[in-house]
Formats: C-alpha cells, structure tokens, sequence
C-alpha cells in the first residue's frame, strides 16, 4: 500500500476515535454543571426566618417608682456607709427614710448597691398597716431580726429621725397616692394576684415577671412584663377600699 492512500486512512481513524469522545466529554460536562447549578440554588434558597420570640408581642409594664434621685440618696447619709438609724434599741440599716409632715406620710427606701431600690414602703405616719411594718427589714444590737412587736415599739423613733421633703415626692410614676381607691388600683394594674384579708385590712398583690429574666416560654397568663426589670411585686393596703400603703420590690439578678 502506497504512502498516499495510508495516510488518508489514519486521518479517518483519528476523526472517528474523536467523534467517538465527544459525547461522553460533553456528557462529563453537562453533570458537572448541573451540579455545580444545583449547588448554587440551594444556597441561594432564602434562610428560614428566625423564630420570632413571643416577647415581641407583650405588653411591658413601666416598673413603678418614686422621683426621689439617687442624690438625695447621697446627702441623706451620715458617717455611716449602711445609713444605720437606731430606735431604743432597734436598728435600721440600709434604708433612707423621708417624710412629710404636711401630709403626715413617710417613704422608706431599702437600697442595694448603686443605689438600686431593692423595697420601697409608703405609708401614713398615724396609720400605718402593721402587716406592712412587719415587712420591714429591723434588727436587733446582736443582729437578729427584730419580731413584729419590736418593730412596732421602735417605729416612732424611726419616724422622728427621717429627712422631710417635698409633697409631690409621695406619688409614684404612674400616679399612685395614699388615698386612692381599690377600683384605680384595678384599673391600672389588672386583677391582683393574691388578696389577704386581715381584719379590716385588705391587702392586694401583683407579680410581675422581669422582662429580664423572662425564658419567653412560661405562660403569663395575659400578664405585661416589668419593662427593664428582674421581676416587680407590688402590695398595696386598703382599708375601706381606700389606700393607706404601698410596697414595691424590685428584683436583683
């Protein structure tokens, strides 16, 4: 066979050998950028939203408090860093007391560290509660807790050693005063959550859960969170349907 005609067949071989290829290389390419198409799209796919908390939707509750500033705090103290009062011998510590003589009410603040208003009592100076003096923290020289009738004893002196100030300091932020009726509280604050009775003394509770501390799973049964808060208690006292103390407990985490 002649040079000229070998050659001509060995160009047909490699042309066939080649067109034999293409397919399967096209092929090859053709998955690999489906893949490469499938991969993109599902990153492209958008995020599932994040879980929108229940908390976006509760109502917040404003924690009541009285306009006393964290200064009159300050020159309220004496050479005693805890503010300690005595009465015979009865002792107050931690706590600033403020009253007015006009309106013949007092205002006792227990404080935490910077100046955090951990209880607050507000009271008539002739008619306070005893259930609510009960619930003030007083000590005994030895530093035991002094009982309810020491308290009582003591009272007085405690009394006559607070620092007078201004009427318009008696009514809290959300215009709570001595004297308002059962129904107002109702009003503002929704159904208590416990209410007491102690002879002719009603008094109220409501807890309310810190928006702080809240797992944003528990039921709040309708309940506002305390806005900025660990957690918020107030308890009022009523006789004949009229207010005649207040306390508010701020939680501490």
């Amino acid at each position: 066979m002649s040079m000229s005609s070998i050659f001509p067949a060995i160009l047909s071989v490699v042309f066939l050998a080649c067109n034999h290829r293409t397919p399967d290389t096209q092929a090859k390419t053709t998955d690999r950028r489906v893949v490469s198409t499938s991969s993109i799209d599902t990153t492209l796919q958008p995020k599932a939203p994040d879980a929108v908390f229940v908390t976006d939707t509760i109502k917040r509750y404003i924690v009541d408090d009285y306009a006393v500033t964290n200064e009159m705090f300050a020159a309220s103290r004496d050479d005693s860093a805890t503010y300690k009062k005595q009465s015979g011998d009865i002792f107050s510590f931690d706590k600033v007391w403020f009253t007015n003589n006009t309106l013949k009410q007092t205002i006792v603040f227990e404080l935490y560290t910077d100046y955090h208003r951990m209880v607050t009592y507000h009271f008539y100076n002739d008619d306070t509660p005893a259930g609510l003096v009960s619930q003030i923290a007083l000590h005994q020289h030895n530093g035991q807790s002094a009982t309810a009738e020491q308290k009582l004893r003591a009272f007085s002196g405690f009394l006559d050693q607070a620092k007078e100030i201004d009427a318009h300091y008696f009514t809290t932020n959300n215009g709570f005063k001595l004297g308002d009726t059962r129904r107002k509280a109702i009003k503002l604050l929704g159904n208590p959550d416990k209410t007491v009775t102690t002879e002719d003394i009603e008094k109220l509770e409501w807890e309310f859960v810190g928006e702080d501390f809240y797992d944003r799973k528990s039921d709040l049964h309708g309940k506002p969170l305390a806005k900025d808060s660990f957690g918020h208690h107030i308890s009022m006292y009523f006789r004949k349907g009229l207010l005649v103390g207040i306390i508010l407990f701020n939680d501490i985490p």
